[in-house]
């Protein structure tokens, strides 16, 4: 089940919702038509208040994505295409499809969103003095002077020198530079950033011991994600560093138990998948790739038809995503078949089957490379 809604495309990247932003969004309506805009805008009607904070609410999301559209552009004009935009319910991130190749770019990249939002606090505070000065209608005064607030806070939250914080990849970028070393710049970004998460956490128990639950809640998840995106974001580089540059051809299992695809289920449940214990086999016909069957795809014939049911009839055609070539990049074939969900991949040479690779033996390359070379 996809957990985002594609809402527009901007500059050619894609932007999605996550479904966890609606929880967001209610909670800053919320909040703003039962605590911010009756301070603001008193003895005003019910509705007016809600208006006003779904507004606000909705410019908070404008706000969000200007600033990852800023990391994002500056990125594309760097050479670092954008799968997408995402934002969801701890505010935003933009996927680069790859990292940044300098310490230069990664720090143009970070700086980008906070400038933007800064930007945008210091215009929309500039806004509010003129519109105060000219006696404006006081709802259009107070929206004005909450996204000023809300832009400001963006700034500050980001400026938290923890990896994977633009205030994080600010401090890395410029440890990478001095010592050149991305690796060792990474792992004193992130232990700043799971230090950040501890004191947030420590903040949430404060404010729950004050009976401040909402904050309190709001605090300790905000730290646990934080803490949670810095561990990833440091495995993740390592496990770029380990799998780049290393072909599917170096690391695939040759000796392929291959089936045909006349032979009957009952004889590759009884021949295959109880002596060799796999999960799934390729198909091949004269040499020739034709797909691959799965315990999952047997078992979606009665048994009692087993005997009369060929492999051709239960295999998965070769699709795109099934098969890799032999000189494609093990981080690329890593992503690929954890998205196709098989566990495998047919690593295919002008149609012929000329090895296989798996998650499991990609990962345990992983582990092996990353104990020899620590």
């Amino acid at each position: 089940m996809k957990q985002s809604l594609q809402v527009a495309r901007i500059f050619g990247i894609p932007i999605e919702i996550n479904y966890s932003w609606i929880v967001i969004f209610i909670l800053i309506t919320w909040s703003l038509a039962s605590g911010y805009y009756p301070l603001f805008l008193p003895s005003r009607q019910e509705y007016v208040y809600w208006l006003a904070a779904g507004i606000s609410a909705i410019l908070l999301f404008v706000s969000l994505l200007l600033h990852e559209l800023s990391h994002s552009l500056v990125a594309i004009r760097n050479g670092i295409p954008i799968k997408k935009i995402s934002l969801f319910i701890f505010g935003g991130v933009a996927q680069m499809e790859k990292e940044p190749d300098t310490s230069v770019i990664e720090l143009k990249i970070a700086i980008a969103g906070p400038a933007c939002s800064l930007f945008i606090a210091l215009i929309c505070l500039a806004a509010f003095v003129v519109l105060n000065r000219t006696n404006a209608h006081p709802m259009v005064t107070s929206m004005v002077f909450y996204i000023a607030i809300v832009n400001m806070s963006i700034v500050v939250f980001n400026s938290i020198p923890g990896f994977p914080l633009d205030g994080g990849r600010i401090l890395r970028a410029m440890i990478w530079k001095f010592n050149n070393n991305l690796k060792t710049a990474t792992r004193i970004a992130t232990y700043l950033g799971r230090f950040f998460s501890y004191a947030i956490m420590l903040a949430g128990l404060f404010f729950l011991s004050q009976k401040e639950y909402l904050s309190g809640i709001w605090l300790l998840v905000l730290g646990l994600f934080l803490h949670e995106a810095a561990e990833m974001s440091y495995q993740q580089l390592i496990l770029k560093k380990a799998l780049v540059g290393v072909q599917v051809k170096e690391i695939m299992s040759e000796d392929v138990i291959s089936v045909p695809p006349d032979l009957s289920l009952d004889k590759l449940v009884n021949d295959y998948f109880f002596k060799h214990r796999h999960m799934g086999f390729p198909v091949v016909d004269n040499g020739l790739l034709k797909g691959i069957v799965t315990l999952h795809s047997v078992k979606e014939f009665p048994r009692d038809q087993w005997s009369s049911t060929s492999v051709f009839q239960a295999l998965t055609p070769v699709r795109q995503d099934l098969v890799v070539c032999p000189e494609s990049d093990c981080l690329e074939a890593l992503l690929q078949v954890t998205k196709s969900g098989l566990g495998r991949l047919l690593v295919v040479d002008h149609g012929r089957l000329v090895g296989i690779i798996t998650q499991r033996g990609l990962v345990r390359f992983f582990e092996i490379k990353t104990h020899l070379c620590s």
